[in-house]
Order: structure tokens, then C-alpha cells, then sequence
């Protein structure tokens, strides 16, 4: 008896590789299965160059979660459930916070997406400037899944727009 459980374990777990090596899906709708999340892979910049001493804090629905914990190398990771909204505060003595709006609705049928690459350039807080304090609590970026592109983008047009207010300048980064 013992040997046909290991027999069945293996076959399973044989016939399970075997539909994933073909490229079949495992489920035809995301409500068949649970803990679908979005993969976000992220990083700070100052000056184009990557940095390792910052702090991160996401929000969900407008709630604190805590802080995200930033690698060694700089980059930081999240999995941010689906179908929810999320706020990342992204933090740095003498820089400029930036927030980061990320939508991680998706179209009901849709069961496969890529993973989200986040690069976040950080602006000096400079002494003499001043920033309309109407603006500098909107997000940096609003970022959502775009169907005609088939990933998470964020809005080049509302970054322009909101990196010009904040900053006063023709160059937007996010």
C-alpha cells in the first residue's frame, strides 16, 4: 500500500511538469485558485545610481502594512495581492519621498501577466525651492495594468504632469 502512494505522488507530480514544460495553464480563471499576487521588482536611484539606505513603507487601501525590508544590494521585492490598490512610500534623509500608486486590478479572464520592474529616481530636497504642498501629497506615479501593452505600466502622462508641479522642471522621473 505504501508503495502505491508513491507511485500516485510521483505520476502526479510527473503529469503536473509535464503540463507546465507544454505551457498549459493550470487554471482557466483566476477565481479557481487563491493567492494570485503581482511580483514587484524594484529599485532606488540617486543620480542613476543605485542606493541601499532608504526605508520603504507600503499601504493597502489607505492602511499602513509596516515597512518593506531593502536588500543588500539596494533592490527590494514585494507581492502585492491582486485586484487590490497599494501606496509605496519610498524614504531618504535630505531626498525628496516619493509615493508610488500601484493598481494591481486585472481583466477577470486574465490568468498570466509579467512581473512589474519599478525603478525610482530620488530628487534632493533643495532649501531655497518651494514645492506647492497641494501637490506633494499625490503619488509619483500611478501605475496599472495596461491591456494594449500586456503588463503594469505606469502613466507617463500623469508622471509629467505631476514631476513638473513638483519639481518645476520639463524632465520627469519616476
Amino acid at each position: 500500500m505504501k508503495n502505491r502512494y508513491i507511485l500516485l505522488t510521483c505520476l502526479s507530480l510527473s503529469v503536473g511538469s509535464a503540463a507546465l514544460a507544454q505551457g498549459r495553464r493550470l487554471v482557466d480563471e483566476r477565481d479557481q485558485a487563491q493567492g494570485w499576487y503581482l511580483p514587484v521588482h524594484g529599485e532606488v536611484l540617486v543620480d542613476g545610481k543605485r542606493i541601499n539606505d532608504y526605508r520603504i513603507e507600503l499601504f493597502k487601501d489607505g492602511e499602513r502594512l509596516g515597512e518593506v525590508a531593502v536588500k543588500k544590494n539596494g533592490k527590494f521585492e514585494l507581492d502585492l495581492d491582486i485586484d487590490n490598490t497599494f501606496m509605496v512610500r519610498i524614504h531618504k534623509d535630505g531626498y525628496q519621498d516619493k509615493l508610488v500608486l500601484l493598481d494591481t486590478s486585472l481583466p477577470a479572464d486574465l490568468v498570466t501577466y509579467p512581473d512589474y520592474e519599478c525603478f525610482v529616481s530620488l530628487t534632493p530636497v533643495e532649501g531655497n525651492r518651494t514645492v506647492d504642498a497641494f501637490y506633494s501629497d499625490f503619488p509619483s506615479a500611478i501605475v496599472r495594468y495596461n491591456e494594449e501593452m500586456g503588463g503594469f505600466y505606469h502613466s507617463e502622462h500623469y508622471l509629467e504632469h505631476i514631476q513638473n508641479k513638483l519639481a518645476g522642471v520639463a524632465q520627469a522621473s519616476f
